[in-house]
C-alpha cells in the first residue's frame, strides 16, 4: 500500500501517492568548426522524485509544515520505498468533501544546513 510519511515523527500524511522518478545531467555542448559536437557532463545525475498527492486538511497542514522545516519523507510505492525532502510544494487544488490535489518535489539524496 503507497504512503507518504513524516519519518521524524512517524505521521502518514497521505495513503493517496502517484510517483515519477526524474534525473537531471549537468552537460555543456560544444560545436567545433567542422561541426563535430561534443560532449562534457559535470558529476552525478541529480535525482528528484515528481509526486501527485491527494491529502485532506491534516495532511495539507503536514506537506506545508515539512515544506518549511524539511523533515526527511518516507515514499512507499509498488516500484519501492524512496526518502527525500521537499525541495517544492505545489498550489493546493481543492476537489470535494475536504480534499486536496498537490504536487510535489523530493530532492533524493539532501542534506539541510542552517543559515
Amino acid at each position: 500500500m503507497s504512503y507518504l510519511k513524516n519519518t521524524e515523527t512517524s505521521e502518514i500524511i497521505t495513503r493517496f501517492v502517484s510517483f515519477r522518478k526524474t534525473q537531471e545531467v549537468i552537460r555543456t555542448v560544444q560545436t567545433a568548426l567542422n561541426g563535430t559536437e561534443y560532449l562534457t557532463r559535470f558529476g552525478s545525475p541529480t535525482v528528484h522524485y515528481k509526486l501527485t498527492l491527494y491529502v485532506n486538511e491534516a495532511g495539507k497542514v503536514a506537506l506545508m509544515t515539512a515544506e518549511d522545516s524539511v523533515p526527511l519523507l518516507e515514499c512507499s510505492v509498488k516500484q519501492g520505498v524512496f526518502t527525500g525532502r521537499v525541495i517544492e510544494l505545489g498550489n493546493f487544488d481543492y476537489q470535494a468533501a475536504g480534499w486536496y490535489k498537490v504536487t510535489a518535489t523530493l530532492a533524493s539524496a539532501s542534506e539541510v544546513s542552517d543559515p
